[in-house]
């Protein structure tokens, strides 16, 4: 069988974890895999269309395609596989309202109309079985591979937090700065690691800044000691797939989280990592594992082994498979 891949471009990290770390696993159970970048003219989606007869599934990842070609794909014989990673249906943290009806009416127009919808976490697959019968829930994986465990925790001295991501979570990391000032007082000294394109201006501890290089992403975050991640709750927070706190899970790295969305699901409270809402609770959970190499080391233990059995390609990929073959089948 064949599937192609509409992606919203090769270097966009969503469409790294959903569709291109996939594909290698895919080939080798026997699918052929094609990727192009989301169609964005009349000619690109005149020359998607003419496949419509070749392909077994065209899978659409994030992106809300208009409802013309979508019908005119399934009418040539062509499943459609809807991949949402993302509150799409709602405006972004940094709007005063998280109302967004012209958002909603694209995602259930898309679920609607497509054979199966993959969701990245629970929430999102709540909402898509609103509109559409067949969701499963693929999160977002690591590549176990990437991200080889990090030695035992060590007694060096000053004790790294990190924190990865994109320079649009940076208000999400800056919501911090209370608990991070209460970590000295807390007997804790501490630095901040910040992996991204953009660095705070202003930091109770000290920054290191390190440019975000994707090659160098898993090393990056093996470097830290304690791994951060924070998020705001609200309905488009709610959406987000734990990338950030997955990426350090992987690496074996402890962490402390906010109590949103797929964190609540990834995070089992003082087993394989903490979850903080207020500041004092976030430097209490910050200095608990701050002070005790040993319990960095049974929650890091823990972590990595909580993404290898329940977030990672090798896990998730023989799943992704069944599913598109499974479509091709009911043909």
């Amino acid at each position: 069988m064949k599937v192609l891949f509409l992606i919203q471009g090769v270097n966009q990290p969503a469409s790294r974890y959903r569709v291109n770390q996939f594909l290698e696993f895919l080939r080798a159970d026997g699918i052929e895999c094609e990727t192009r970048d989301y169609p964005r003219s009349i000619p690109a989606w005149i020359g998607v269309l003419r496949m419509r007869r070749k392909v077994d599934v065209v899978f659409f990842q994030k992106k809300r395609a208009p409802r013309w070609p979508v019908m005119r794909l399934r009418a040539g014989g062509a499943r459609v596989v809807y991949d949402v990673d993302d509150a799409v249906m709602f405006a972004s943290s940094r709007h005063e309202s998280p109302e967004a009806p012209a958002r909603m009416k694209r995602f259930v127009r898309m679920c609607e109309a497509s054979d199966a919808v993959t969701a990245g976490n629970r929430y999102l697959a709540e909402m898509a079985r609103k509109h559409c019968a067949n969701v499963t829930v693929v999160p977002t994986c690591m590549d176990m591979r990437r991200y080889s465990s990090r030695g035992p925790a060590a007694n060096r001295g000053r004790v790294v937090l990190g924190w990865i991501g994109g320079r649009k979570s940076l208000p999400f990391l800056k919501e911090l700065d209370p608990a991070l000032a209460m970590l000295k007082g807390l007997g804790v000294d501490a630095s901040l690691k910040v992996v991204c394109n953009e660095f705070p201006s202003e930091c109770p501890l000290q920054v290191e800044k390190k440019t975000w290089v994707e090659a160098e992403e898993a090393a990056d975050v093996a470097s830290f000691d304690i791994g951060l991640a924070p998020l705001p709750d609200d309905p488009w927070s709610r959406g987000k797939c734990a990338t950030k706190l997955l990426q350090c899970m992987a690496a074996r790295v402890p962490c402390v989280a906010a109590p949103v969305g797929a964190h609540c699901d990834i995070v089992k409270e003082g087993e394989n990592g903490f979850l903080a809402s207020k500041p004092a609770e976030w430097a209490d959970r910050i200095a608990r594992l701050a002070k005790d190499i040993a319990l960095r080391d049974r929650l890091g233990d823990a972590a990595r082994e909580t993404v290898a059995k329940e977030y990672s390609v090798q896990a998730h990929a023989p799943r992704l498979s069944a599913l598109l073959k499974s479509l091709a089948r009911s043909e």
